[in-house]
């Protein structure tokens, strides 16, 4: 059974990561920065998954505390899976009725896969930009997605809640543009914010060497074909930033036994998600059971990173249980200096403030790798995930277990103080430029 310490000692050894993240959080990019800079002998596999899009329906942006206060955080967050009549009394205007219409999903709407492969392929070009940025070759990379992803995979947030990330890497002419779009609805919007990312896909690809912008993306068979055949048995690691959808498919479809599996998924106190489950177990809720069934049968020695290790809990401003690797801002602004990056604290910040949901920046992915670079600045548990129920809505749980390749690591504010200086500068060491470059 390996040890963080013994996957530590084999970094530079391992041919092949896998990273499996969702292109919306910014730390999704920079987990993959760190796969990049920390395995630097290995080809980073990257599959994206596919995020319920729906670009007909209004952003709720300066309008959210307003209408927060008349329906409450459920309606301005949760996805709703009905009409929402209950809610339209409470607004009091027949104009904001849109911003709570009933969320469609891939599953229910069609439509929702109509500029789907536009979606993907900007977000992958996104990825690039900021890895060319770094100086890493495109050749030490691939990006892959699997349109099945959209039988199972949720809309894990309200669409109106959701935070426009296809408008990230557009221009500034777009981007002022796009401001305007925000409170349209209906085709209108949707044929616009088609346009700019339109734009921003041909842009970027032709920055990037690409012919169109679909080019960068490829099948995820090529990468199942891959460890079903050439690659098969070597030396490789497996990185979970986003829902277990494509990491299940490609353990399942293939005979691979990773070094190991290290994801952020699973809350040890269920007290701090913004959700009654961790983010990326909801998603899909099934295939983050199935990760770990499959994790058994292989004995994939696993390590779930989960939230309460990336942000502390605190109520009406006062700090409840503290985590001292949820860093404060002048800690934030010294890791991003450090890094030479400024533009990325930017623009997570200016992430932060278009979800209106988080108080402050967090770095949950990228944290989720830091233990592999210092294998004793957190401490782990053996434990395993079971089904629970709160409100009628499925949750995953977890306990504490006597054995099995399941871990997961625990936020100890003894230790997590003790390495968090190491832990900030080996996220500054992985947004830095390459060496030498």
């Amino acid at each position: 059974m390996s040890s963080i310490q013994a996957i530590n000692s084999q970094l530079n050894d391992i041919k092949h990561v896998i990273v499996c993240v969702d292109p919306v959080d910014l730390d999704n990019i920079w987990m993959s920065l760190w796969a990049l800079g920390r395995a630097p002998n290995a080809h980073i596999h990257i599959t994206l998954s596919p995020r319920v899009l729906d670009l007909r329906v209004p952003t709720f942006a300066e309008l959210f505390e307003n209408l927060m206060a008349k329906v409450g955080s459920r309606s301005m967050l949760n996805v709703l899976e009905k009409n929402a009549e209950e809610v339209y009394d409470l607004l009091g205007d027949e104009s904001l009725q849109d911003y709570f219409a009933r969320d469609a999903t891939f599953q229910n709407d069609p439509h929702t896969r109509t500029h789907i492969a536009l979606y993907m392929a900007l977000s992958a070009l996104r990825f690039a930009q900021k890895f060319s940025s770094k100086g890493h070759a495109s050749s030490r990379y691939t990006f892959y997605w699997d349109p099945r992803s959209m039988e199972t995979i949720i809309p894990g947030i309200h669409h109106s809640t959701h935070v426009n990330d296809y408008l990230y890497a557009c221009s500034d002419e777009d981007r002022r543009e796009s401001n305007q779009c925000l409170h349209l609805r209906g085709p209108e919007r949707e044929k616009k914010m088609v346009a700019i990312m339109e734009r921003t896909a041909n842009r970027l690809a032709e920055q990037l060497g690409y012919q169109k912008p679909a080019d960068i993306l490829h099948p995820i068979e090529e990468l199942i074909k891959l460890f079903k055949g050439p690659v098969a048995g070597t030396q490789s690691l497996v990185l979970g930033g986003g829902p277990f959808t494509e990491m299940v498919r490609l353990l399942a479809e293939t005979g691979l036994v990773p070094l190991a599996i290290v994801a952020m998924a699973r809350t040890w106190y269920a007290d701090v998600n913004i959700f009654a489950n961790n983010y990326n177990d909801l998603m899909d809720l099934d295939a983050a059971m199935e990760i770990e069934k499959i994790a058994k049968k292989r004995a994939i020695p696993t390590w779930f990173f989960p939230t309460e290790c990336a942000k502390a809990k605190v109520q009406d401003g006062k700090v409840l249980r503290a985590c001292p690797w949820d860093f404060a801002t002048e800690k934030l602004i010294t890791i991003f200096e450090d890094a030479g990056d400024m533009e990325s604290y930017e623009q997570a910040g200016a992430f932060t403030r278009e979800t209106m949901t988080l108080a402050k920046i967090h770095m949950f992915d990228v944290l989720t790798v830091v233990p592999l670079a210092l294998p004793s600045s957190l401490p782990y548990r053996r434990a395993e995930s079971y089904w629970d129920q709160v409100k009628e809505q499925r949750v995953i749980r977890i306990k504490e277990a006597p054995d099995g390749p399941i871990n997961v690591f625990y936020p100890d504010k003894e230790a997590m103080e003790a390495s968090k200086q190491m832990a900030m500068k080996e996220i500054s060491y992985v947004l830095s430029p390459v060496r030498g470059n």
